[in-house]
């Protein structure tokens, strides 16, 4: 009953079968194959495919699974079946295992065909197994020979264009096992962007060298050359432990046959990678900024009637694969009644091993000041393509927007003639009238030229300048003292908010630690390189720091710690939560004022 009730809830659910192979195998060495099936199948009903090229030395071997769960009080049940094979390949070459199938209550399923390659290898390249005459720790050593373990750093292209993502790998290279590793130094990518990636751990086999390895990425990222040149990338390194069985040098041990296990320890080191990261070509369109990739651009535009002194935006997406994160804003010209605000930027990025995708959204808020027809000048935006080796531009279609006069607008009246001054000029506003040069005295001949009075005049006026001029100049030198005091203070300043941040997150008093850790981050790049925080954006801030040599990494950190203090500022967090970001700031200050120095 209880099997027939597993079945019934296995094939409630769509069934899987799947064949498990190896894509690279060595000629002479016996590997596994495996076909599992998740519902209980018909008995005899699972056939295997012919095994050409290969000789069957055990299977199949079946093995079978079931569980039932109770979670808040429902019931799930699961059932597996594994039909197992041991091969030996005759001779090398390219194969295919065909499609085994099998039948679940009376429907047939089948598995997809799979591809395998069999590798020659020499004998000598092959891993020294089996018993030797020497003894020890120096015995074990010696049956692991420098090619059985590697470390490499793989990177998917070594010849790119400034700007343009590749991928990079560390990953460990064996023939033998493993027991732990230690010691993992990933290398610094100094003149590049970098991003960690998710990875698959489980492990893999890969041919290198005529050889096959069983191999284990370590780490992935996507890198992104900031300069032309060649940049090399310094070798990275980690320490690994293998078990080697060795003869025992006490004689024939009745519990382990005379053999004893020795741990060897490898250190290992990558080699150096070399890469060539081109320079832009020459011709750049004038709006190109540095974008590199393939990217679409849309816009909203505002309503095409407001009134006067009422606001509205602009909105423009651009989208697509490439170095999103370092795009800047594109350019929008609008007519010089139009007050414009703070460009609002929100993206939705993603990193994969195939690159940075996703897209951003620039929003311009403006104000109509004037009433009146106007037209919004195309916006463009313009990108480098390392696919095709040209730079592509990007328009906006131009739009039209009539602003409507609700009585308080300035009117831009157009002056008709300019000969006869009065009498021709409209009235620009109420409170706009012109003078009639008519009504004002003629005073030609008044002053008589080297009269007494004439110079008077000159001595006064020349005195009234030179006090002017010592005036003003001590007020630029003391502005520039209290600016050279302000930015070198900068991060005593920033440590001084930092401890109030302490102070409030000891208290447990979430929304003022976050307001205070904004007030901190954006008070230190404000003082330090003397920019009114009014105009500062996350953007500025990357494109500030990068330009005064800082890592591009470095940058990212100080902008996504300020991005966390925003979320969490009013959402919930955890006083642990706090002391990370409390620490975080402290550290990547202190990574900045190492650079930047005043």
């Amino acid at each position: 009953m209880l099997v027939a009730l597993l079945t019934t809830v296995a094939t409630w659910a769509q069934v899987s079968f799947k064949a498990d192979v190896p894509t690279i195998v060595a000629l002479g060495q016996p590997f596994r194959i495996e076909f599992s099936v998740d519902a209980e199948p018909e008995r005899d009903s699972f056939k295997a495919p012919e095994f050409a090229g290969f000789d069957v030395l055990a299977g199949p071997s079946v093995s079978t699974g079931h569980s039932v769960q109770f979670i808040n009080g429902k019931k799930s049940a699961s059932y597996s079946c594994t039909y197992t094979y041991v091969l030996m390949p005759t001779e090398a070459g390219k194969y295919t295992i065909g499609a085994a199938t099998v039948t679940v209550e009376d429907k047939r399923y089948t598995t997809e065909p799979q591809r395998i390659e069999v590798i020659a290898e020499k004998e000598s390249e092959r891993p020294q197994q089996g018993s030797g005459k020497a003894h020890g720790s120096t015995s074990a050593e010696s049956r692991i020979s420098k090619d059985d373990i590697l470390l490499r750093l793989k990177v998917s292209d070594t010849d790119v264009y400034k700007g343009e993502a590749i991928r990079a790998s560390l990953v460990l290279y064996t023939r033998v096992s493993i027991a732990d590793v230690s010691d993992i130094n990933i290398p610094s990518f100094d003149g590049f962007w970098s991003q960690d990636l998710s990875f698959d751990n489980a492990p893999s086999r890969e041919e290198y060298n005529g050889r096959i390895y069983e191999t284990h990425k370590i780490t992935e990222l996507l890198l992104s050359p900031q300069q032309s040149g060649r940049i090399t990338i310094p070798a990275a390194t980690m320490s690994v432990r293998t078990p080697v069985e060795v003869q025992s040098n006490r004689g024939f041990d009745p519990f382990f046959g005379g053999r004893q296990i020795h741990y060897v320890t490898k250190n290992l080191s990558s080699k150096p990678v070399t890469i060539d990261v081109k320079e832009f070509p020459q011709g750049a369109p004038r709006s190109f900024k540095g974008a590199v990739g393939d990217f679409r651009i849309s816009s909203s535009m505002p309503n095409s009637e407001i009134e006067c002194n009422s606001a509205d935006q602009l909105e423009l997406t651009i989208s697509g694969s490439g170095n999103l994160k370092f795009i800047t804003a594109p350019k929008l010209s609008l007519p010089d009644s139009f007050e414009v605000y703070d460009t609002k930027i929100v993206d939705n990025i993603k990193a994969s091993a195939s690159g940075t995708s996703g897209s951003i959204t620039y929003t311009y808020p403006f104000v109509a000041r004037s009433a009146g027809e106007f037209t919004i000048a195309p916006i463009e935006f313009s990108f480098f393509d390392p696919a095709t080796g040209e730079y592509n531009s990007l328009r906006t279609e131009p739009f039209t927007i009539m602003v409507e006069d609700d009585g308080s607008s300035v009117t831009q009246s157009v002056v008709g003639n300019y000969t006869n001054y009065g009498s021709t000029m409209r009235q620009l506003d109420r409170d706009i009238r012109y003078i009639h040069i008519g009504l004002l005295p003629d005073v030609a001949g008044s002053v008589v030229i080297f009269s007494p009075i004439y110079w008077l005049v000159v001595v006064v006026l020349v005195a009234i300048f030179v006090v002017l001029y010592i005036l003003l100049r001590k007020r630029i030198r003391d502005n520039r003292n209290i600016v050279a005091r302000r930015m070198k203070r900068a991060d005593k300043v920033a440590i001084q908010r930092l401890r109030m941040a302490e102070r409030s997150m000891g208290e447990g008093n979430r929304h003022a630690f976050y307001e205070e850790m904004l007030r901190a981050m954006w008070g230190y790049i404000s003082d330090k390189f003397n920019i009114p925080q009014s105009n500062l954006t996350k953007e500025t801030i990357r494109e500030e720091l990068f330009r005064r040599g800082v890592a591009m990494a470095v940058a990212e950190e100080f902008c996504e710690i300020i991005s966390r203090s925003e979320e969490a500022q009013y959402a919930p967090s955890t006083d642990g939560e706090m002391g990370v970001v409390y620490a975080d700031a402290i550290d990547v200050i202190s990574k900045i004022e190492d650079v930047v120095k005043h």
